[in-house]
C-alpha cells in the first residue's frame, strides 16, 4: 500500500508543479522497476476527477 500512496503522491505533485528532486529519482527508480502503468492509470483517474470537479463547480455556479 506504501507503493500505491507513493504513486499518488507523486502524479498529485506533478499535477500541481511541485516536488524534490529526491522523489523524482525515487519515482525514476521505482518506474524502472514496475514500469509506468501506475503512475499513468492513477494519473488519468487523477485527471477525470479534476474535471468532473470543475464541472460540477461550474454548474454550481452558473445559474
Amino acid at each position: 500500500m506504501k507503493g500505491l500512496g507513493q504513486v499518488f503522491k507523486a502524479v498529485t505533485s506533478a499535477m500541481i508543479g511541485v516536488g524534490k528532486k529526491e522523489n523524482l529519482i525515487k519515482d525514476f527508480e521505482r518506474t524502472e522497476k514496475s514500469g509506468p502503468w501506475p503512475y499513468i492509470i492513477v494519473g488519468f483517474i487523477m485527471t477525470i476527477i479534476f474535471i468532473m470537479a470543475v464541472i460540477t463547480v461550474v454548474k454550481l455556479v452558473l445559474p
